[in-house]
């Protein structure tokens, strides 16, 4: 999906003019040095421009490069409601200071339209598109392009489905207090900064998300999600199971009724929702992602077993 920058360099760019111009400096000989040294103004412009192009990259702010078949999910999001496993066509609540059901040591509150998997999806990728340049300009893309990412139709109503993702996304506050390896973190804001469009033909989008958000994306506050082996899941729970497991290494057990709340399950019934999440671990297996699950007869703790990533190929 093309996505360009409106003025920035990247961080990878300063870096390389930085190391050519650490390269040059080292070119100098002696004497140009002594030069220098008694007032060469060439090289003391030299060492200006070195120090500037220092300082720009310090102040650049950009997400981790990961690979393009992967999505970045801070971790705080997985673990939690705040993306619930709703279908498309529930009517959407509309909350206010929401404390959102999630896994200890993560608090998040939520004021907005309710949102789901599918906004969950937009984020993923407008996260994605923003990792190449720094954090906070704008991204931009056709709505065609953004559609056929994530393996929507390229309806009329897929566009508009799209919109009122962004929408959502936009119109929003949320706060988010985590623990992390070295100690709690917080977010407060929203989860996409403002957005521009022209409805042509094209469709050409504008994204800006919040700079702040890199807090959610510190090395061990994330995961990087196989995309592709999300995109194979129709299913909204085999979805949120596929991100939540994904964040575990050795996944705990936890109870069915655990794994509802956390999900933002809608079923009134508990048997409801256990009938659905054994179909949803079923697909999750089928597309190579879990080696094996259980539902322990007795104390209704489900245990899952991922499978290696030789055995996701496969």
């Amino acid at each position: 999906m093309p996505a360009t920058a409106s003025k920035p360099k990247s961080l990878s760019e300063v870096l390389l003019k930085i190391e050519a111009t650490i390269a040059n400096r080292k070119k100098k000989t002696a004497a140009g040095q002594a030069e220098m040294a008694f007032g060469d103004s060439e090289g003391l412009a030299g060492a200006d421009t070195m120090r500037g192009e220092v300082e720009d990259a310090l102040d650049i702010i950009q997400l981790p490069l990961w690979e393009n078949q992967v999505r970045g999910l801070p971790n705080p999001l997985a673990r939690s409601a705040l993306f619930s496993v709703a279908r498309q066509n529930e009517p959407r609540q509309h909350l206010k200071e929401r404390p959102i059901t999630s896994v200890k040591g993560v608090e998040i509150f939520y004021t907005g339209e309710e949102l789901r998997q599918d906004d969950e999806d937009v984020f993923l990728n407008l996260v994605h598109l923003a990792r190449s340049q720094p954090l906070g300009h704008e991204v931009s893309f056709t709505a065609y392009s953004m559609l056929k990412s994530m393996g929507w139709p390229t309806s009329s109503p897929s566009y508009e489905r799209l919109r009122l993702c962004i929408l959502r996304l936009t119109a929003n506050a949320v706060e988010i207090r985590f623990d992390a390896g070295s100690g709690k973190r917080g977010y407060g804001g929203t989860l996409v900064q403002e957005f521009t469009f022209k409805d042509e033909e094209d469709r050409h989008w504008k994204v800006r998300l919040n700079p702040k958000l890199i807090t959610l994306f510190a090395s061990d506050a994330y995961t990087q999600l196989d995309w592709r082996q999300r995109l194979k899941l129709r299913s909204p729970l085999a979805k949120w199971l596929h991100g939540f497991y994904f964040t575990h290494r050795e996944p705990f057990g936890y109870k069915v009724e655990t794994l509802k709340g956390l999900c933002g399950s809608s079923a009134h019934q508990l048997y409801h929702f256990r009938n659905g999440l054994k179909k949803a671990l079923d697909l999750l297996v089928e597309e190579g992602f879990l080696k094996s699950w259980r539902i322990d007869p007795v104390t209704d703790v489900v245990t899952v077993m991922r499978a290696t990533r030789a055995q996701a190929l496969q």
